[in-house]
């Protein structure tokens, strides 16, 4: 069945001005697909459908361990009105911290919201953990939407929003009080000349980057009202907490770009000296990627996804140059591995412009699924397979005679979609049992959506994504749950929904969304994700929320260790990370304990061209290096382990 919602773009979009429709290539790729004909219940259109079998060589099912461990539980279930990004990340010993927007109170006031926290202990996921939170870590401060980071050697810090941005950090994870900076927290904002009655920043996302964490950055959405309302984003950044520079995002570099993004529709990721934000969500806009690796000194634009109608006004521009439906990106996740290269999983949707207001028409429903990938080693921006710019993100294709199915290589192109279970969905799927409601609508448009990504020290990527189970729910609407997929290193294809993190019977019969991830953790094929879970479908929180009363919802953290992946002991390796890459006169090795060690540069030609004894200290430590510009093998041997990355120094 088909669902109309005619939601207003005014709260995704302020007015702005805007550029012409970007000139899209109009190159035809052949490709053949590969259908098997299946029947099942109803299409978008609410028609008879035979949908194909999807390429099952994909669904891989390995030795992975997964342990699940609550750590906190919140009455206020809006995690974010779209991107879910930062809330988690991992010390070089193991250690694990996860953050949550949190209130005890079940009413609309919440009085007592703020950040839930909790503290995982060298990565113990079954009895590491701490007590659950009972009160906010900023005291008397009411915040919400909090993104947290590692700071220094050994501490972290936090950002969170109230009638601003404010910043609390401790000197040692897990111990001690939370110091805000500047005395008070928050942060000061210089309004730009020309804007008058500027609101504060709010929803800000933090990473730190730098050889030791030291390096900063918040980006935050702001709005100005003048002869104008606009809407656009800002960057905070200090390299000592007390010195901040407040400029605009590198979007404001381009006029077109103004405006079109709004809170909570981008997302920011750090490795080594590389700082990567990633803008996606906006109905008229794209997916772009602005990447520094100068520690955000100076930034270069990539266009991952092209918006044929990228500026349009609808309430000015004719619906007649709408003329296509329209594959679309909304929220999205980005991380950045040991090399610098930048990943990037999004959730895509299908909708209709349907007339000349603010108005469009959306789809739910079983082709309007998928979380498409992108690096930067991939065509950018990412074309379709048919020519057709409206269709570089889908997944779903009809095949001829209303039969719809997936290509031969999705698994490459997209890391994500309902679960690859054709039996299930044949057999089960039912269009009525999606919950699409306002309140999910607003924040997430496809079925599989708020992706998190991951990749660990030797590239070996994680996706987990929320996605309705169809054979599961509570007899009205299908839940929606955790799933993860896998890529390892070297290979092209994902495997998809390879886990379901609520595949134990304890957790099955609960809604799983606003997943999240340690977006570099430090050991080989260990994976770490946090996802919110209630017993009550729907959410009580935001705009048109359906939930009538307040309900419990639980933080999850779920662990994952691929035993295929690894030696039995390689995930306590002392030496997890080696950077900057590209290199001047020093590396830094970053290490999980004290140790002696042995490093080693082998050249291309395969000569040792430098060998020397150096004891480690936990966290970073600085190598100098003296070698001539090339590339070279960089080997780390300590306590039994060895540890090889390429370095390509200048």
């Amino acid at each position: 069945m088909k669902k109309v919602f005619l939601l207003s773009l005014g709260l995704i979009l302020g007015a702005s001005a805007f550029a012409q429709k970007p000139v899209v290539k109009d190159t035809k790729v052949a490709h053949q697909a590969n259908l098997k004909e299946m029947s099942v219940g109803n299409d978008i259109n609410n028609t008879p459908a035979t949908f194909s079998a999807m390429n099952k060589s994909v669904v891989v099912r390995t030795s992975y361990e997964v342990t699940n461990a609550e750590t906190m539980w919140t009455n206020y279930d809006l995690q974010s009105n779209g991107f879910v990004s930062n809330r988690m990340y991992q010390l070089p010993n193991g250690s694990v911290a996860v953050a949550a927007t949190m209130s005890h109170e079940a009413n609309q006031s919440a009085t007592d919201r703020g950040t839930g926290y909790n503290f995982c202990a060298n990565g113990d996921n079954e009895g590491g953990w701490g007590e659950q939170p009972d009160e906010r870590v900023e005291g008397a401060t009411r915040t919400g939407w909090p993104s947290i980071a590692r700071y220094g050697a050994n501490g972290e810090i936090l950002a969170v929003h109230n009638d601003g941005v404010y910043v609390f950090y401790r000197e040692t994870a897990g111990q001690g009080e939370w110091i805000p900076v500047n005395g008070t927290g928050k942060l000061p904002v210089q309004v730009p000349a020309g804007y008058t009655n500027a609101a504060e920043p709010s929803w800000p996302r933090i990473a730190t980057s730098g050889d030791n964490h030291n390096i900063v950055h918040i980006v935050a959405d702001i709005q100005f009202s003048g002869t104008t309302t606009t809407q656009t984003q800002i960057v905070f950044r200090s390299e000592d907490l007390v010195n901040w520079t407040c400029n605009y995002s590198p979007l404001a570099d381009y006029d077109a770009a103004e405006g079109i993004y709004s809170a909570d529709d981008y997302a920011i990721a750090a490795n080594g000296n590389t700082v990567a934000i990633l803008y996606t969500g906006s109905v008229t806009g794209g997916t772009e990627m602005f990447k520094s690796t100068d520690n955000g000194l100076t930034w270069e634009r990539t266009m991952i996804w092209e918006n044929p109608y990228y500026g349009l006004d609808w309430e000015t521009d004719p619906a007649s140059v709408f003329t296509d439906t329209l594959f679309g990106a909304n929220n999205g996740s980005i991380c950045i591995d040991n090399d610098g290269i930048a990943h990037v999983a999004i959730n895509c949707f299908e909708f209709l412009h349907s007339d000349n207001t603010t108005s469009y028409t959306y789809w739910s429903g079983l082709s309007v699924d998928g979380i498409a990938y992108w690096n930067e080693t991939m065509e950018a921006p990412i074309q379709s397979i048919d020519g057709n710019p409206h269709h570089a993100l889908r997944l779903w294709w009809d095949a001829g005679d209303g039969y719809i199915g997936h290509i031969e290589d999705d698994s490459i192109r997209f890391c994500g979609w309902i679960q690859p279970d054709p039996e299930t969905y044949w057999n089960e799927f039912s269009n009525d049992m999606f919950y699409h409601e306002n309140d999910y609508s607003n924040h997430w448009m496809g079925l599989s959506a708020s992706p998190a990504i991951a990749v660990d020290p030797a590239g070996n990527l994680a996706v987990a994504y929320s996605v309705p189970t169809i054979g599961d729910g509570d007899g009205t609407y299908y839940y929606r749950q955790a799933y993860v997929s896998t890529k390892q290193a070297g290979e092209e294809k994902w495997n998809v929904a390879q886990y379901n993190l609520q595949e134990d019977f304890m957790l099955s019969m609960s809604e799983g969304i606003w997943t999240n991830a340690v977006s570099n953790p430090v050991h080989e094929n260990e994976f770490w994700f946090s996802f919110q879970m209630d017993d009550v479908i729907g959410l009580y929180w935001g705009t048109d929320a359906t939930q009538t009363m307040a309900s419990e919802n639980y933080i999850q953290v779920a662990k994952i260790f691929n035993a295929d992946g690894v030696e039995e002991n390689e995930s306590i390796d002392v030496v997890y990370n080696i950077y900057p890459n590209p290199a001047t006169d020093y590396v830094v090795v970053e290490s999980s304990m004290n140790a002696d060690a042995t490093i080693t540069f082998i050249n291309l030609a395969g000569q040792t061209v430098k060998s020397f004894n150096r004891s480690l200290t936990v966290g970073a430590n600085h190598i100098s290096i003296d070698l001539e510009s090339g590339v070279y093998f960089c080997t780390v041997n300590a306590n039994g382990f060895n540890k090889t990355t390429k370095v390509v120094v200048k």
